[in-house]
């Protein structure tokens, strides 16, 4: 019986104490994602993992906006998972949760992402190249905010996979999830530009237009990059 009650109230307990965390997230404020479709669905979920770990940002003044769909030349949509807002720049970063292998050069077309499917045995997937993908969510972006704004990419992949052989040859930060906070203060200690504060300001209001976008904006961006 104690068993019992044990397997029953465990699951229950933890539940409640992630739905709780979850209501208390910056992420569930911005958003307004509820608990429920984040718990079951992976990307969502892997953003807002994400952000727990960039949470120590928050507390020193940062402001976040997430999955902002942002418009292109050619009439497609940007979606961009999560920018970070910083004195020293703008980080845009696109979140990746996966497991598995992942296998990658930064000038290839697609990258690799090995799965185990039973012994000796694995499953392969194709993924567009990330460090691609990201640039073409700065470039729309760039089309918004000042020029002097620097913006660096970074392309942050669930620890429940492994980089095992991934190429990066520019200033591209690819890295885990949690090696995040630490990757984003080599770049910040390294920089010498300051944004000021109205700055700051005025190109994340610009910017923030393109988030908690109504549901046929959603629609069309899936319907335009079929």
């Amino acid at each position: 019986m104690l068993v019992l009650i044990f397997v029953i109230v465990i699951p229950i307990l933890i539940f409640l104490f992630n739905y709780h965390q979850y209501k208390n997230s910056n992420y569930c404020r911005e958003t307004n994602n509820s608990f429920l479709s984040v718990y079951f669905d992976k990307g969502r979920s892997g953003e807002y993992y994400l952000s727990q770990y960039l949470s120590c940002f928050q507390s020193m003044g940062c402001k976040f906006l997430f999955n902002l769909y942002v418009p292109r030349d050619n009439g497609k949509t940007s979606e961009i998972d999560i920018i970070m807002f910083h004195p020293k720049g703008l980080f845009v970063i696109e979140s990746k949760n996966y497991s598995g292998w992942i296998f990658g050069n930064e000038s290839n077309k697609y990258w690799t992402q090995v799965l185990p499917v039973r012994r000796w045995k694995s499953h392969k997937e194709r993924f567009y190249n990330p460090i691609m993908q990201n640039a073409t969510h700065i470039r729309a972006i760039r089309k918004h905010i000042d020029d002097t704004i620097p913006v660096y990419s970074i392309i942050a992949f669930s620890d429940e996979c492994t980089l095992k052989d991934v190429t990066v040859k520019s200033n591209v930060v690819v890295t885990y999830y949690s090696r995040l906070y630490k990757s984003i203060n080599n770049i910040i200690s390294n920089s010498n530009y300051s944004i000021t504060p109205e700055l700051l300001n005025q190109t994340y209001e610009k910017l923030s237009q393109f988030s908690n976008v109504d549901y046929s904006t959603k629609i069309q961006h899936i319907y335009n990059n079929r």
